[in-house]
């Protein structure tokens, strides 16, 4: 062959070549992350561990992947009927609860078909607080938390007593002046004993603590002041209304519950707290009769999770880390995440149905589901101590947050980036 001739040959294979390249290799599982795909190619099943993270969709630098992993954050909208049950997903790891009000029973069930599916312990939103449940001194008016509860068992649901003691939401009896020790424990006992044997867990004590409190404070003297049990008696009501719900329902869980654990000083507070009435209770005689060795007065502590835009999963894992010596369960207990910063979401304000003013970006539903990504890795990491993750709201519209558009699934019940961030942790 002649040198041209050889020239020409070469040329055409250098051309087949490349056509090759440009044509052939994009269809055979390159993990460029456009649609989040693993290493297998497949965008949704693929864990895409050794991909490339440079993705516009996917993983990577765009900080809405897993260092690589599947990708779902993309995914089209789906009806929450049609997802399979959350529930049965993380039955590995802990619970999936939410909140439930009168209107989700009816006779002896639970009839919304959205909680039944996907969830397997409720608490009640509101109506088994203070100012429902004990209007007047020595008067109860269990008939709607009754229906609830019952309705509840019936459907397969454990149920949280929320809440017992607060700074919020109290009767109108509940003064600092007739908060004393005799008449909590008459109140606790009362209310406690009504649901003996079907409440899984209670929320004793519910945010006791102030924000911007020091991690250095004196838990004994940090509590907020409008607190009415606590003015009255100073710190021994926590000791002594927890004592009350134990010797009332021995079988319950007792709960603290509060929010911003994320924040280093309240998370200290709660810390020293349940440390200083767990050991009282261990070295007292006062525990119910038959009661095994070494079962803590407080058993469980709730963070609350109502989280927002800037809180990262490195803050809660150090007050997990700081918890976990406690030897207590913990629930995290009415997540939901605003889509944007609580500044932002400030200007709109609390309430439902305020979704169509909402200021949240297509790129603050991405951070959020980034975040719900995040959360949720790391509470499978710790599932030894996480008992339950609930919830609180399923759809945007409902949510006491929805400015925000908090929550997993949209006002028409579709689930959102966040969602397939959840479910994408599983695979993690």
């Amino acid at each position: 062959m002649t040198k041209s001739g050889k020239t020409g040959f070469l040329a055409l294979i250098i051309g087949i070549a490349l056509v090759f390249a440009v044509i052939v290799l994009p269809l055979t599982g390159c993990d460029d992350g456009n649609n989040g795909n693993g290493n297998n190619g497949n965008g949704n099943n693929g864990n895409g561990n050794n991909g490339n993270d440079n993705g516009n969709s996917g993983s990577g630098n765009n900080g809405n992947g897993n260092n690589g992993g599947t990708d779902q954050t993309d995914n089209p909208p789906v009806d929450i009927m049609s997802l399979p049950p959350m529930k049965t997903q993380f039955s590995s790891y802990f619970m999936i609860g939410n909140i439930f009000n009168p209107g989700d029973v009816s006779g002896s069930s639970v009839t919304n078909t959205r909680l039944t599916r996907h969830y397997n312990i409720l608490t009640a939103e509101n109506n088994m607080k203070p100012s429902y449940i004990a209007p007047s001194q020595g008067s109860y008016n269990f008939t709607t938390a009754d229906s609830m509860v019952n309705a509840a068992r019936a459907s397969g649901f454990k149920v949280v007593g929320h809440t017992l003691l607060w700074h919020s939401q109290n009767a109108n009896w509940m003064t600092s002046s007739s908060c004393t020790p005799a008449n909590m424990k008459t109140y606790i006992t009362a209310v406690v004993d009504h649901f003996k044997g079907k409440i899984y867990s209670w929320d004793v004590l519910n945010e006791v603590f102030p924000d911007g409190v020091s991690a250095s404070a004196d838990w004994k003297t940090a509590m907020r002041s409008d607190n009415p049990w606590f003015a009255n008696q100073g710190y021994s009501f926590v000791y002594e209304g927890f004592l009350a719900a134990r010797l009332a329902d021995p079988a319950a869980i007792l709960y603290y519950n509060d929010y911003n654990l994320d924040n280093s000083g309240k998370a200290m507070m709660v810390r020293n707290m349940v440390k200083a009435v767990n050991d009282k209770y261990l070295a007292s005689s006062d525990k119910p009769v038959g009661e095994s060795a070494g079962r803590l007065l407080i058993e469980g502590i709730g963070m609350q999770s109502h989280h927002n835009t800037n809180v990262q999963a490195s803050s809660i894992r150090a007050t997990l880390n700081l918890f976990k010596p406690l030897g207590v369960k913990i629930s995290i207990s009415e997540l939901d995440v605003l889509g944007q910063s609580y500044q932002d979401f400030a200007k709109a304000g609390h309430g439902p149905n305020k979704q169509g003013s909402t200021t949240v970006t297509a790129q603050g539903l991405q951070t959020q589901a980034r975040l719900y990504g995040e959360y949720f890795k790391l509470f499978i990491e710790f599932k030894d101590i996480i008992e339950r993750v609930s919830f609180w709201g399923i759809t945007d519209n409902q949510s006491w947050r929805s400015a925000g558009l908090p929550l997993l699934f949209d006002s028409s019940g579709k689930s959102k980036p966040a969602y397939n961030k959840v479910i994408e942790a599983l695979g993690q």
